[in-house]
């Protein structure tokens, strides 16, 4: 399922638009989710309460803070939203695409191009990565792989900790999630029979622990120091 925000001031585009994307999800044969903000302030809001959506459609021109401000907001914190800019604006097209959106659409919008561009952001978030992580029976969770920071085996489940801070817990153990992560990433490594890190998530590397980002202290079993050290230079080497 997408998750689908739409932000503007005025609530009979925020309508209009609500419809044109459940039309394009039933044609799609997409399943779409949408909700409604009224203001960048109460985007934000909810979405550090839970970044659950996978795209948003954003006017710019609104009282408080403006779309290109929260946009900003955003890719400062490494969020990988996919953003469709729709204004009655064009002087901000050029930088709308600095901060990697999928599409400038100018109001009114046309439904053709509307539906173009939820077709580049739906390809976009299919390119990314993803686990389908199973929460109970008959319920699973898609958890993409590059918002994991680390994973801890816990009892009988295997929790997953987000970059930002959440937590899922999950009924499949670390192993299987674990072989599962091998053919999507290289950025993981296993520093204790306990725990798997994502290296991009890394601020220091002790003898004894990991400082994660956060704050959070993971241990290094004997032996593992210096392979950890290895996979953690070649891990940058290759990003950078």
């Amino acid at each position: 399922m997408l998750h689908i925000g739409i932000c503007d001031d005025d609530m009979i585009v925020l309508e209009n638009l609500a419809g044109e994307v459940k039309r394009w999800g039933k044609e799609k044969q997409e399943l779409c989710s949408v909700e409604l903000f009224p203001t960048a302030d109460s985007f934000l809001f909810a979405w550090e309460e839970k970044k659950d959506m996978d795209v948003l459609l954003l006017d710019i021109e609104m009282p408080g803070m403006n779309g290109m401000e929260l946009a900003r907001k955003l890719r400062q914190r490494g969020e990988h939203i996919s953003i469709i800019f729709v204004t009655g604006n064009s002087e901000y097209a050029l930088e709308g695409y600095d901060l990697e959106a999928v599409s400038y659409l100018v109001k009114p919008v046309k439904r053709e191009r509307l539906y173009a561009a939820l077709d580049r952001a739906r390809e976009r978030m299919s390119s990314r990565e993803a686990l389908l992580v199973t929460i109970s029976a008959g319920e699973v969770e898609r958890v993409y792989v590059s918002d994991i920071c680390f994973l801890e085996s816990e009892g009988h489940e295997t929790v997953l900790r987000k970059r930002d801070g959440t937590r899922i817990s999950s009924r499949v153990n670390l192993q299987q999630l674990e072989q599962e992560l091998e053919g999507k990433s290289e950025a993981f490594f296993k520093p204790h029979r306990s725990y798997l890190i994502n290296l991009g998530y890394v601020e220091k590397i002790t003898k004894k622990d990991v400082r994660m980002d956060g704050g959070m202290l993971i241990p290094i079993a004997r032996g593992k120091w210096e392979a950890l050290n290895q996979a953690y230079m070649g891990y940058f080497r290759r990003k950078y």
